[in-house]
């Protein structure tokens, strides 16, 4: 039980008795009398909380949380009493979660229903216990606030990214893909064999307009090119200890506190995220898609195939797809592949590079493999790193962060001119553009037949 601002305010005239009991010790009866009629008013406020029989609480969760976005939280409170009820609510959430607000109030109309909503970012994946929530109800004659909790454990797992991959599939439906940073020109196979004529969509290139069905249906019409299908897309994942290197979130995706430092994904997560998207975006292009992770030995593998349950397949196997704290052996893992995969597929590889010995030595095994296959090279960039090179130097600290972030970053461009020189797609892209910049380089590879 918690005492409100308006007891308190009835309590202040008790001060004038106190104070004069010396001169008329009758105030102190008056005083005394008055008290009892408080306490007495705080007992019938207290127990005639109307949460006791008419308010009815749950929490609407989804069982599947997406990884490094925001998920959307729900409590739906029932006002089934004849008074306004003033509430606040506290969620027991996993720590490990960022959020902007603890404590939610609400106040709720007579025979009235509300829903209460807030998001929730994870940064880690794996499985996560919600408590109970703890609820503050203010009494009929707001004396007096009742702390209840209502019983809601409720088990939760975090995934990879499913936010991303339903909001592609509604932007592809509205021919939007724009907005998410997919190219126009790369949507669409560059053929010679037309598939079949459709609406008009602002991703389109102008020039696929066919003019004749233009003029025949009057709206615009173009020509789909097709493809070619049931090519091999597999996805090498280095879960060594580089991709256990902490990235900061995007400023955006952070609360505005003094502990923002903290809120950080691991490269091995922006990784997996992008490795689901693509898959996919490869999937629905018809591709059949498989999955290598490995560290100091190949721990998962997936051959390739298509469809849909390929596709949960891999999501189930990545869900919780740990670090492992030691040095990646490439040969071991492009020698397992070299025995499994025989066809020529597009291998795209996510690590990350320390020094020139290293660069030299996947180029090694990344050169042989390329004889047979296409392979990009995959790194992410420290958006962290990249603020700190651009920043003003203003004291001798900031001019010693910033010399340090260019050294490495002069660093980075080398180690990747050493792929380049060698023959090798690399890319190196800060977290926030990781995914989009993938899928557009299998676009532009796919469209250009070069897989």
């Amino acid at each position: 039980m918690h005492l409100t601002k308006r007891l308190l305010y009835l309590l202040i005239p008790l001060a004038i008795p106190i104070i004069l009991a010396t001169t008329l010790q009758l105030l102190l009866y008056i005083g005394g009398i008055y008290i009892i009629f408080i306490l007495c008013l705080c007992t019938v406020d207290y127990l005639t909380n109307p949460f006791i029989n008419g308010i009815e609480i749950n929490r609407k969760v989804n069982s599947k949380f997406s990884l490094g976005v925001e998920n959307c939280v729900s409590v739906n409170i029932i006002n089934r009493t004849q008074h306004i009820v003033k509430l606040a609510i506290k969620d027991d959430f996993p720590d490990e979660f960022i959020y902007k607000d603890v404590l939610h109030s609400c106040v709720i109309q007579p025979s009235d229903e509300y829903q209460l909503t807030y998001n929730l970012t994870p940064i880690r994946r794996g499985i996560y216990q919600f408590g109970d929530l703890n609820v503050r109800c203010s009494g009929k004659l707001g004396l007096v606030v009742r702390q209840y909790k209502v019983i809601a454990n409720t088990e939760i797992k975090v995934y990879p990214n499913l936010q991303a991959i339903r909001e592609y599939e509604l932007l592809i439906k509205r021919g939007m893909l724009h907005q998410i940073g997919l190219k126009s020109s790369r949507l669409f196979g560059e053929g010679t064999e037309m598939e079949r004529l459709r609406d008009y969509y602002p991703d389109d290139d102008f020039r696929r307009i066919d003019w004749k069905a233009t003029a025949r249906h009057r709206k615009p019409i173009v020509r789909e090119y097709e493809t070619e299908r049931s090519q091999d897309v597999i996805i090498m994942l280095d879960t060594g200890r580089l991709m256990a290197t902490p990235v900061m979130l995007s400023k955006s995706d952070l609360p505005d506190d003094d502990d923002s430092f903290k809120y950080y994904m691991l490269k091995l997560d922006y990784a997996i995220n992008t490795t689901l998207m693509t898959a996919y975006v490869s999937m629905l292009r018809g591709d059949k898609i498989g999955l290598l992770a490995f560290a100091d030995n190949v721990h998962q593998y997936l051959s390739p195939k298509p469809g849909k349950k390929q596709f949960l397949t891999m999501l189930e196997s990545t869900y919780a797809l740990p670090v492992i704290p030691v040095e990646p052996d490439f040969e071991s893992a492009f020698t397992y592949l070299s025995t499994k995969q025989r066809k020529r597929a597009l291998i795209i590889l996510f690590t990350d590079i320390l020094d020139k010995d290293s660069a030299e030595g996947i180029a090694k095994y990344v050169l042989q493999f390329s004889k047979h296959h296409l392979v990009v090279c995959v790194t992410l960039a420290d958006s962290g790193i990249i603020d700190l090179s651009k920043k003003k130097a203003t004291d001798s600290k900031s001019v010693y962060q910033k010399a340090i972030a260019e050294r490495l970053l002069q660093e980075k461009n080398a180690i990747l001119e050493v792929l380049r020189l060698q023959g090798v797609i690399a890319i190196d892209v800060p977290a926030h553009q990781l995914t989009m910049t993938v899928i557009n380089k299998y676009l532009e590879l796919k469209a250009k037949s070069m897989i």
